[in-house]
């Protein structure tokens, strides 16, 4: 399975059945890949420590992009029966720094390591499962039980630039190399910062429900924006 560079889906064109082998791909890809990054973890341990003050320890989002796609089906009525309840509790809200955000340790009872993959290989399971019988129509709008899928695989795309980030932070000892995540090769001085000009016109923000990609809630409605007039307010 090619994991480095999967693409996101075309929702708008393109055969149902093609389609929904491709979202399938996408999935497993991604799953795999959110996998393959806590592989570089040394030890058990690793997953317990919270490197970054302002978020929860590793286990926390091995397990939240799990339960992601299990909380997202309940709401959405595509499936009726959770996985482990208490998982999809524990697992359901991450941090963003307010002020009811709970941070303490002592109120969590992690489970072990061992608990947690064999949770995330039964989503995996009910996800493929309900990739391969939902009907499919394009193109995969709102609407469409689908997009349910495909948030799921989003937000796990997410996570892995944001967990990757946190896992930096541990003690290089708490860390191995694997031949998926290859150091850059790349180094030199960084070149100097410069001003450019900016020619005054016009910019769309946003994006149409009927944009082709997935997008979050906050990435739909238009907005035009005279560059000039911003600038100028700058």
């Amino acid at each position: 399975m090619e994991l480095r560079n999967t693409r996101t889906t075309i929702l708008n064109q393109g055969d149902a059945d093609a389609k929904r082998e491709e979202i399938r791909q996408y999935f497993h890809a991604t799953y795999t890949l959110d996998e393959q990054l806590y592989e570089t973890l040394a030890s058990e341990e690793a997953f317990y420590l919270r490197p970054e003050p302002l978020r929860h320890p590793l286990i926390f989002y091995f397990g939240h992009t799990a339960t992601f796609y299990i909380n997202k089906l309940i709401v959405a009525g595509i499936i009726r029966e959770r996985i482990n309840p208490r998982f999809e509790s524990m697992f359901a809200v991450g941090v963003d720094e307010m002020s009811w955000d709970d941070l303490n340790d002592a109120h969590y009872d992690w489970p072990t390591l061992a608990e947690l993959r064999a949770y995330r290989d039964a989503v995996r399971a009910v996800v493929d499962e309900k990739i391969q019988t939902m009907p499919l129509t394009l193109p995969i709008n709102w609407d469409n039980p689908f997009w349910v899928i495909m948030m799921g695989i989003e937000h796990q795309r997410i996570h892995l630039e944001t967990s990757s980030v946190i896992i930096r932070r541990l003690p290089i000892t708490m860390i191995r190399q694997l031949p998926l995540w290859a150091i850059c090769s790349e180094t030199g001085e960084a070149p100097p910062n410069e001003l450019l000009p900016v020619t005054g016109g016009r910019v769309v923000l946003g994006k149409s429900k009927e944009h082709p990609l997935y997008g979050w809630d906050n990435e739909f409605g238009r907005q035009v924006t005279d560059i000039e007039d911003f600038l100028a307010s700058r």
